[in-house]
């Protein structure tokens, strides 16, 4: 790939030379100038957390946007001296190939991800980035997964990414194996449904509170209205006068599907005449090649044994 980038902008490779660390120092000590520009940055913000990935990677690009406004008038210079990009955009991720197992999972460098249920026994080709997993089967992609990175001083370098969205209407029809899933605390979308769940095993027998949550979680899932739904719940429990039917009625699941008026016109009997009209022959003779008359077979001589 190197190569091909060398040889599309016009550039000659060189090597280093073996044992001379120095030399890759003009690349080196960018990378780490820019490391500790973005820790400062940190520290002047006064904070390390963020609410999202995307939040995070914008703060970044506005650290580089700074770095490079210092060259940019030099960038400018040269721009009319660049080579144009190349047609086709470079393959920035790695390929990998793994079957969902009968879990709906699937494991990507000991990390255990969560597949929607539909794919069970699929052989999926993974398209690995930095920051998302791209699922397809054939040339179909049918899943999109954030990617998880475990930091290398963990001394158990596995984890698992676990969307309930993926597993709730397979879930939805046997709800007592919440109960004891391996995944329980995973597939609880946040804190505040985790709550709700060991409220609903205090107020109720274990099993109905399987069904209150798993229910819930379908709601939430095909309804998008996670906050919604975690909302009415903590209400109705709090009050003492959650069920799952007004549950259900709240959030319109059981409400019929609206039957449609179908107009229908009866046709005219009279189309039925032209069944009983006889048909327009064609002439056979019309049907003939015009040179087939020129063509006409002759008779074969037979040729007999002459008996004496």
């Amino acid at each position: 790939m190197y190569a091909a980038i060398c040889d599309h902008y016009r550039m000659q490779p060189t090597r280093n030379n073996p044992g001379v660390a120095h030399e890759n120092g003009s690349v080196e000590s960018s990378h780490g100038y820019f490391k500790r520009r973005l820790c400062q940055a940190l520290y002047r913000r006064g904070s390390f957390e963020f609410e999202s990935m995307a939040q995070y990677q914008a703060f970044i690009e506005a650290v580089i946007a700074r770095l490079n406004a210092k060259c940019a008038q030099k960038f400018e210079l040269e721009r009319p001296r660049l080579q144009s990009l190349p047609h086709y955009r470079t393959a920035d991720y790695e390929i990998l190939n793994s079957r969902v197992s009968v879990h709906s999972t699937i494991s990507v460098r000991c990390i255990l991800y969560s597949v929607p249920s539909r794919l069970i026994g699929q052989q999926l080709t993974l398209h690995l980035y930095h920051d998302q997993i791209v699922g397809f089967v054939g040339t179909t992609q049918v899943v999109e997964l954030p990617r998880l990175h475990v930091h290398g001083s963990s001394t158990i370098r596995r984890a698992r990414c676990i969307n309930y969205r993926h597993v709730v209407e397979s879930l939805r029809q046997k709800p007592r194996a919440f109960l004891h899933c391996q995944w329980q605390e995973d597939l609880l979308p946040d804190a505040d449904w985790r709550e709700l769940w060991q409220q609903m095993k205090r107020d109720t027998e274990p099993n109905t509170a399987a069904r209150w949550i798993v229910e819930a979680l379908y709601i939430a899932a095909t309804q998008d209205q996670e906050v919604e739904v975690a909302s009415y719940l903590k209400t109705e429990l709090a009050a003492g006068t959650f069920t799952l039917p007004r549950l259900q009625h709240r959030f319109n699941l059981m409400k019929s599907l609206p039957v449609p008026e179908v107009a229908s016109v009866q046709h005219e009997l009279s189309s039925y005449d032209q069944l009983f009209q006889p048909q327009s022959s064609t002439p056979l003779e019309s049907l003939r090649d015009p040179d087939d008359g020129a063509q006409t077979p002759q008779a074969q001589p037979q040729i007999g044994r002459a008996h004496v």
